[in-house]
């Protein structure tokens, strides 16, 4: 290991512009990435007097490189400066540093901490707090995000009995809506399930809960001589877990079809591309053949309420199961499933859930790497003739488009759960490619994504 002095006061231009081409890389490795998913930096400079680069050139080099920082990064670079030296030491220069980064969109702190160590503890405490605000404050405004109110709710009780259970009844003007992606108003009205239907009940308290939404039991009701009675099958009603979301329910209706649908009609090709490889073909001695992959379709029961004014809910039928997440949004990936039936293929043994898997690797290989369909979740329905995944609720990552200008669009295009970028890598770096990926040929996207 070897050991150097200080030469007298340090040079800023080397320091600046060395970090500048540090950050420009870090950069580089998240071109791909949506503005909102890009990284905050903090630059913390810290230095004990003028610096040792005086002439006028080096003054400008200095600005500059902070100024092309900040000009690029906007809030998400923080040039904190710290002087570390006896009071009347010359700082004016970092000072200067840190006001240009403020004028051109950054945020900037100057602290002179002295030689104190209480005052040095200080400083690096304001230090710290600054990067948290920083954090909380790209967190609040991350895709118009605001602080959200949960709804008051008790969820209900595995034990309790169907006839015990307190319900809500809806009779006045209910109707039943099917998302057609086809036309422009996407919303078509359809029959109900059961004939003579004129509403529904739905269980007051949740049985189930997610990220963003809440699952009921619901049942369609129709008149009889004396009252309703209850028909057919129970069904499972969805709605927001928040209160700010009734301000703009049938977005958030639009968005959950939206993506349960664009999921369906991409596992209809997945099945097909599954069916035509030769690999996958059962051997002989198999009666099994691979699981399709299927999605609920989803429907929007509207009725009004006693203030007489229009809402919704979502409604799917009920998966009688062992419900399973099987992978997330976020890069989860769930590689523990235990007593997991395979059937025997031409390329050998699989186990079913590697379709699951595979799937969100196909659509991601098959959409010219523009979408990754993910949170995949739902029952594995062994009572037919042939297996069948029976999947709700996915989300959809999608990259961002580009306009012509060379931006790209911060909408997310599949709603609330649709990370960008940040999702597909995610994915990318914890998917483990398996025989049906093979049997496929899917190329490896283990080390990232393009």
């Amino acid at each position: 290991m070897s050991s150097a002095k200080p030469r007298s006061h340090g040079s800023y231009v080397e320091s600046l512009e060395f970090t500048e081409d540090l950050i420009r890389g870090e950069l580089e490795s998240f071109k791909d990435l949506d503005e909102d998913d890009i990284p905050a930096f903090m630059l913390v400079f810290i230095s004990d007097g003028k610096p040792s680069d005086k002439l006028p050139e080096h003054k400008q080099r200095r600005e500059s490189a902070v100024l092309r920082l900040a000009l690029e990064l906007k809030s998400k670079l923080t040039f904190f400066g710290m002087g570390i030296g006896a009071s009347g030491s010359d700082f004016q220069q970092l000072e200067l540093l840190v006001k240009t980064a403020e004028e051109w969109g950054a945020e900037g702190q100057f602290i002179h901490a002295g030689l104190n160590p209480a005052s040095l503890s200080t400083s690096l405490s304001s230090m710290a707090t600054s990067m948290t605000t920083t954090r909380n404050d790209l967190l609040s405004k991350k895709d118009g995000r605001r602080e959200k109110t949960e709804k008051q709710y008790t969820m209900k009780k595995k034990s309790e009995n169907h006839d015990l259970v307190p319900f809500r009844r809806e009779t006045n003007g209910v109707s039943r809506w099917l998302y057609d992606p086809s036309v422009d108003y996407p919303w078509r009205e359809v029959s109900f399930f059961n004939k003579q239907t004129q509403g529904f009940d739905m269980e007051k308290d949740p049985f189930g809960k997610g990220a963003e939404r809440l699952a009921y039991m619901i049942y369609e009701i129709r008149p009889k001589t004396r009252g309703w009675e209850q028909v057919g099958s129970a069904m499972v009603a969805k709605e927001s877990r928040y209160i700010e979301d009734e301000e703009s329910k049938e977005t958030f209706h639009t968005d959950f079809c939206r993506v349960q649908s664009k999921a369906k009609e991409l596992a209809k090709l997945f099945n097909g591309a599954v069916g035509r490889a030769p690999l996958l073909k059962p051997t002989k001695d198999e009666v099994s053949v691979p699981p399709p992959i299927e999605f609920l379709k989803c429907s929007v029961y509207e009725y009004k309420n006693i203030d007489g004014v229009r809402c919704g809910l979502l409604v799917e039928k009920y998966l009688n199961g062992k419900f399973t997440k099987y992978n997330g949004n976020d890069g989860y990936v769930n590689g523990g499933l235990e007593d997991v039936p395979s059937i025997d293929l031409e390329i050998g043994e699989v186990k079913l859930t590697d379709f699951v898997h595979a799937f969100s690797h196909w659509v991601y290989v098959n959409t010219n790497h523009e979408l990754l369909v993910c949170d995949l979740q739902g029952i594995l329905d062994l009572e037919g003739r042939r297996p069948i995944f029976r999947l709700t609720d996915p989300a959809i990552c999608s990259k961002a488009k580009k306009d012509r200008y060379g931006s790209r669009d911060k909408k997310r295009r599949y709603g609330k759960t649709d990370l960008g970028m940040r999702g597909i890598k995610n994915f990318c770096r914890k998917h483990i490619c398996n025989d049906v990926c093979k049997a496929l040929n899917l190329p490896s996207i283990r080390n990232g994504s393009r």
